[in-house]
């Protein structure tokens, strides 16, 4: 089984400026992809981080940043891959509309909203 047919929500590739941070550590990066549940950033050379705590991605977004809380799922392929921890429904839509502005059939999206 393919990582596309193992993935239950879609991920959209969106180029967009972010930071990582964790603590007092910050970290200017450019988001890769984004889904629901969660998202790809290029990773930063000598990537220090605490990789077993919470995170906060912030997402330099038209119309104003996007805070997401996550954890740290792997890292590899120049990539790090988070899953989000949660997302209140003011942000699950902001989210979600990042995705829909970036895809041909955003209709995906009303099926997966339905899985969250």
């Amino acid at each position: 089984m393919s990582e596309a047919e193992r993935r239950r929500f879609t991920r959209v590739p969106i180029e967009m400026t972010c930071e990582i941070r964790q603590g007092a550590s910050v970290w200017h990066r450019t988001l890769v992809n984004l889904s629901l549940t969660g998202l790809a950033i290029d990773e930063p050379p000598n990537f220090d981080a605490q990789y077993n705590e919470p995170f906060t991605i912030v997402l330099e977004a038209e119309g104003g940043d996007v805070e997401l809380h996550a954890y740290l799922q792997h890292a590899g392929r120049s990539q790090l891959g988070f899953a989000v921890e949660h997302l209140d429904p003011s942000t699950l839509e902001r989210v979600r509309g990042l995705m829909e502005a970036k895809m041909d059939d955003p209709s995906i999206l009303d099926k997966e909203m339905l899985e969250l």
